[in-house]
């Protein structure tokens, strides 16, 4: 049996700034109709600073959804038709004033397969030069140094909850680690 499902028809329920809800008929694997409930968004980019001392730099940000404030990863949302990159220099300024000489791409991740088209593109910045913060407004949210290995054992052991921000932590924890 080829695992695949078809779109039969969609209808557009909500469409906002950040995402569009649709409902979709679907013909799935074994012939049979079924429905599925989809959010639609531009995807975003995950940054994860870190300095020359191994420091890296979080975020700490309330998160109206959970109700509490999470230890986070610089990261943003992308505008429509925007390349992934320029997301990452743009987020990475505004939400703790640094720039970075060196990049590295650490991969994508599908952040909730189930029901979320969203797409997030995971960086580590390097060779990093402070200057001024410049958040958006409406945005409050407070940078945070700890040690790479610190955060790292936070993110292993559920300190930091933050999904993306566990995906970021090990993807560059593994390739910093390999470079040693």
């Amino acid at each position: 049996m080829e695992l695949k499902e078809t779109r039969l028809s969609r209808e557009e329920i909500y469409e906002g700034p950040v995402f569009t809800v649709t409902k979709d008929a679907i013909r799935l694997p074994d012939g049979r109709e079924g429905r599925r409930d989809l959010v639609h968004s531009y995807g975003g980019v995950v940054i994860l600073p870190v300095d020359e001392e191994g420091n890296v730099t979080l975020v700490r940000q309330f998160r109206y959804a959970h109700g509490r404030v999470l230890l986070e990863a610089v990261a943003g949302k992308l505008e429509k038709g925007e390349e992934p990159y320029s997301a990452a220099l743009r987020e990475l300024r505004e939400e703790t004033g640094l720039t970075a000489e060196k990049w590295d791409f650490l991969g994508a991740i599908e952040t909730s397969p189930g029901f979320l088209t969203e797409q997030l593109y995971l960086y580590l910045a390097r060779g990093l030069r402070a200057g001024e913060q410049q958040l958006d407004e409406g945005e409050f949210l407070e940078p945070l140094r700890l040690p790479l290995a610190e955060a790292a054992a936070m993110a292993a052991d559920g300190r930091i909850d933050d999904g993306k921000t566990v995906c970021v932590l090990l993807r560059a924890k593994h390739l910093i680690d390999g470079e040693g």
